[in-house]
């Protein structure tokens, strides 16, 4: 709820600068070294306060949060991408964890040592799995159509620090969550990490290259703006 402090944990680090990051429902604030106690609570107190007003301003954007069912007790869940594929994701008890899949979805054994974190992890990385084909090929498609730059792989992971990256060798990884957006939003993406192929930055060059290939890039961008990455959480 807004108002509510958030849960945080201290880590002593040998760096110059302490940081904070907001992970998996938790602050980690990572303290610079050789700080007199008084400093430390200092910088708690001031990093504490920076990520709270940047959580509250994610906390106004549209979620997504397709497994939500599962991490709330649910022993079924029916999952559909954007661009319209069903998936049924059914949860057994078992002894080990494991997932099989299905011509429906997929059906995963909840040994005792998987964790809801962990769960959700999981759940991620199955989508991504049966979506790797999809978004091969519209990976593929857009570059013929735009930028026609050496695409050496695709590959679609969740994170929930970033939508998309571009590796210097030419490999496009594509956030799993983007398959909950509206397709225009994948596409910007999409065009957005070909052009880094292109160009390794974001020069004045880089977005002429973008708006070039897709000329609603900048409303694209706005948009996006409008939806939260993910992070994995229990949802306890």
């Amino acid at each position: 709820m807004i108002g509510e402090p958030l849960p945080y944990r201290i880590e002593h680090t040998r760096n110059r600068q302490s940081r904070a990051v907001y992970l998996d429902d938790t602050v980690i604030i990572r303290l610079a070294h050789n700080l007199r106690p008084a400093e430390e609570r200092l910088h708690i107190a001031s990093l504490l306060k920076r990520i709270s007003r940047r959580v509250e301003r994610e906390r106004c954007k549209a979620p997504i949060d397709p497994f939500r069912l599962l991490l709330t007790g649910a022993k079924e869940c029916p999952v559909t991408t954007a661009h319209g594929s069903h998936y049924r994701f059914v949860l057994m008890s078992g002894a080990h964890a494991r997932a099989k899949r299905s011509p429906e979805g997929w059906t995963i054994s909840t040994g005792p040592e998987l964790r809801p974190v962990s769960l959700h992890r999981l759940l991620w990385r199955l989508l991504a799995v049966s979506e790797a084909s999809y978004l091969q090929h519209t990976v593929e498609e857009w570059n013929v159509r735009t930028l026609r730059v050496p695409l050496k792989a695709v590959r679609c992971r969740f994170t929930s620090s970033q939508w998309g990256s571009c590796s210097h060798r030419g490999t496009i990884t594509l956030n799993t969550a983007l398959l909950f957006l509206p397709q225009r939003l994948l596409t910007y993406v999409i065009v957005h990490e070909l052009a880094h192929i292109r160009h390794r930055n974001h020069s004045s060059a880089y977005w002429r290259t973008v708006e070039e290939a897709l000329p609603t890039a900048q409303e694209d961008r706005a948009l996006l703006k409008n939806y939260r990455l993910p992070s994995l959480s229990a949802h306890a």
